[in-house]
């Protein structure tokens, strides 16, 4: 009676300490890269929406401006509609919001900027038509999700256009 007592008492109905502690390090071990390929995932996710929606903006902005659209108050472009000038220059700013949306900066945070950048090349002595090289860049304001590069811009589009340029008034504040 005593030797069945014993292997009763000597039958090995669980696991050890030592065995949950390796088994709960081998876990966290693989959830380490489990994360990481989430993070990238996502981080690729908002770069690819990013560089999507800035194409879109870009062509529809170049598109008007080739359309002779007029850049400030009174242009039919929702984006050339809230254009900024920055300086005497041709250049203006446009503050997007997180759905490539203009925005009013004063009153929310914007998530990206455009500037949109007109050089004259040469202009028609015979008409107001003039040729312009046309630049516009999308920049993202806040870094990617643990990424510090420096380098914020998402999408830039450059052409030579000969646009009959029509500015719909001094835009800047």
């Amino acid at each position: 009676m005593k030797d069945r007592g014993e292997a009763i008492l000597n039958k090995r109905n669980g696991f050890t300490l030592i065995e949950i502690i390796i088994s709960i390090g081998i876990v966290s071990f693989l959830s380490v890269y489990l994360l990481q390929i989430f993070i990238t995932a996502k981080n690729l996710n908002e770069v690819t929406y990013d560089l999507d929606n800035a194409v879109i903006v870009s062509k529809s902005v170049m598109e008007s401006l080739s359309a002779g659209e007029k850049i400030g108050p009174n242009s039919d472009d929702i984006i050339l509609k809230n254009a900024r000038k920055l300086s005497d220059e041709l250049i203006y700013t446009v503050k997007l919001g997180d759905d490539f949306q203009p925005v009013d900066s004063d009153f929310v945070d914007s998530s990206y900027i455009m500037n949109i950048t007109l050089d004259l090349v040469d202009s028609s002595e015979l008409s107001n038509m003039g040729l312009y090289n046309i630049s516009v860049d999308i920049q993202r304001e806040k870094p990617y999700f643990l990424k510090s590069s420096q380098n914020k811009e998402i999408y830039a589009l450059n052409a030579s256009k000969g646009l009959l340029l029509d500015i719909g008034g001094d835009t800047s504040d």
